[in-house]
């Protein structure tokens, strides 16, 4: 069955701002900054940088082609079958790990006594919901993303409002080297990605060739506004205490929130709660659809691409929603966060390669771009901390040569 054209321009940039304000970015800033306090305007800066080449390599690919899937479908188009499975495959594959990160940071904030329960439930709740229709994932999408960014943009309005303290700051001569801006943009670059997620849902998208490039500009550039402010305001109330602060905006809400830590506390937990489950019901629509088109080429399984009547992959939703399941059982937040970086970014390398081969009729995106966001994403994803590079490319060599041997039996 295929699928039905649901949502418009504001479902669409509303999953495009669920899936980036999500539980990323209440752990991204403390990481980051225990990095290097004196990198982090510019990791921060790195990684807003590669969003914005990837996006506009995104925009350049997803104006030609309206097929769900995102650089899986449009490598499939502009290279070849081998390069679109490897993004595909790095796209679930990293995707699958960053809903099990988020719902490990639902877990943190919810009920960090459980380890596991809380965030299957809520996996297995909002897989329901995407089951039952893109149209209630977007306009849930929406309450969730309204909801969270007015929480960001009272802490970042207040905090630029208010007078701070006087605050012990990193000393001016301790020189970042270029490892540790690298590595800690790596980090960041989690909570911007998602700006692309809405190019996943192709055709379910009214109008898909010109609100799905519109909708991933406006989303990155609302937030790339907000990231930059909430850095600030960070550093200017807590400065080196953000080094340690496992929850810095439960501790910066108490510095700027009306009623101090009774009324801080609680409030962003709520916010916290509600900031992933919108990132992970995003993450799930854009996770399977990528993985019924892969179904639909006979990359994966064809019962991958089996819809209900909603028009939705129900069958890859289970699947992919069972993994990140799995992943919660295992996982460690931090490590997890590296793989998903790594994946991701792996995958928006081959939207550059695409990029390169539009005909210069088809081509957005100038060829500086293309080959400047290729060399960013490298550069970031092999410095990723923990075991995330040797581990996905050992994954990803093995994919490979089993679908090697897959097609050669079919032969």
């Amino acid at each position: 069955m295929q699928p039905k054209q649901q949502i418009g321009l504001i479902g669409a940039i509303a999953i495009g701002l669920a899936s980036m304000l999500g539980a990323g970015v209440f752990v991204v800033f403390h990481t980051a900054y225990a990095i290097t306090p004196t990198g982090y305007y510019w990791a921060l800066g790195l990684a807003a940088l590669v969003a914005v080449l990837n996006s506009w390599s995104v925009y350049s690919l997803a104006r030609q082609v309206e097929r769900p899937g995102g650089i899986y479908a449009y490598s499939r188009i502009y290279l070849n079958d081998t390069f679109s499975f490897a993004s595909g495959f790095a796209f679930v594959f990293g995707k699958i790990g960053s809903i099990a990160a988020i719902a490990l940071a639902f877990n943190t904030y919810l009920l960090p006594q459980y380890r596991f329960w809380p965030a299957a439930i809520a996996i297995a709740a909002l897989t329901l919901i995407n089951i039952l229709g893109i149209q209630r994932t977007a306009g849930v999408a929406t309450v969730l993303a309204v909801t969270t960014s007015a929480y960001f943009a009272f802490i970042a309005v207040s905090g630029l409002a208010t007078t701070a303290p006087m605050l012990v700051l990193p000393a001016p001569n301790a020189v970042p080297t270029p490892l540790q801006i690298l590595s800690a943009a790596a980090i960041f670059f989690f909570a911007f990605a998602g700006y692309a997620r809405v190019a996943t849902l192709g055709n379910e998208v009214r109008d898909a060739k010109r609100n799905i490039p519109r909708a991933i500009v406006i989303a990155l550039g609302l937030v790339m506004v907000l990231y930059g402010l909430l850095a600030y305001v960070m550093v200017k109330f807590l400065s080196l205490n953000l080094l340690t602060a496992d929850a810095p905006f439960t501790m910066l809400g108490e510095r700027l929130i009306p009623g101090g830590a009774a009324v801080a506390a609680p409030l962003t937990i709520s916010v916290a709660v509600v900031a992933s489950l919108g990132s992970m019901l995003a993450l799930l629509a854009g996770v399977s659809r990528t993985a019924a088109s892969m179904g639909e080429d006979r990359e994966l399984p064809k019962f991958f691409q089996l819809r209900n009547s909603h028009g939705s992959p129900w069958l890859a939703e289970v699947i992919i929603a069972a993994g990140a399941i799995g992943l919660v059982a295992v996982g460690d937040l931090s490590w997890v966060i590296g793989f998903s970086s790594f994946s991701v970014l792996f995958y928006y390398s081959i939207g550059h390669i695409s990029v390169l081969r539009q005909t210069p009729n088809e081509r957005v995106a100038p060829v500086g771009v293309a080959v400047i966001g290729f060399l960013l994403c490298w550069a970031l994803a092999l410095t990723v901390p923990g075991p995330a590079v040797p581990v996905s490319l050992g994954i990803l060599a093995v994919a490979l040569l089993v679908r090697f041997f897959v097609k050669r039996a079919r032969a």
